[in-house]
C-alpha cells in the first residue's frame, strides 16, 4: 500500500510539473504592437492595460484593429490561455460571434512563439 502511495505522489508531481510549463511568447520585432500582443498573451489584465495606455491606444481600438500572428488579439489572448485578458477585450469586440467547440485539444508542453503584431488595413486609412 505504501508503494502505491509513493508512486501516485510521484505521478502527481510529474503531471503538475509538466502542466506548470507554459508557452513562452517573444516579440519578433521592436514594434509596440508586437509587445502589446505578447502582453495580451502573458500579462495580468492590469499590466496589459498599462501597456495599452503606454502605447496610446484604447481597449476598443485594440479589440477591433490589432492582429497578432494573423489573428485578432482577443482570439490570440484566448488561444494563449489568458482568459482574463480575453474576457476584458471581448467586451469591446464588434461583429464577432463565438462558437465553443467541446473537443479536447492537446497542448505541447514547452514552446517558444514569436509574435508579430500589426494594425488591420482599416486602421491605416
Amino acid at each position: 500500500m505504501k508503494k502505491l502511495q509513493i508512486v501516485s505522489c510521484a505521478v502527481f508531481f510529474v503531471v503538475a510539473a509538466a502542466s506548470a510549463q507554459a508557452n513562452e511568447y517573444v516579440a519578433a520585432d521592436d514594434n509596440p504592437i508586437s509587445q502589446l500582443c505578447v502582453s495580451a498573451a502573458v500579462d495580468k489584465p492590469i499590466r496589459f492595460f498599462v501597456n495599452m495606455r503606454d502605447t496610446g491606444v484604447s481597449k476598443n481600438f485594440v479589440a477591433n484593429r490589432v492582429t497578432c500572428n494573423g489573428i485578432n488579439i482577443t482570439s490570440f489572448a484566448r488561444d494563449a490561455g489568458n482568459d482574463r485578458n480575453y474576457q476584458m477585450l471581448n467586451k469591446y469586440r464588434r461583429g464577432y460571434v463565438e462558437i465553443n467547440d467541446l473537443a479536447q485539444v492537446t497542448i505541447p508542453l514547452q514552446q517558444i512563439t514569436e509574435v508579430r503584431g500589426q494594425l488591420s488595413e482599416e486602421a491605416r486609412l
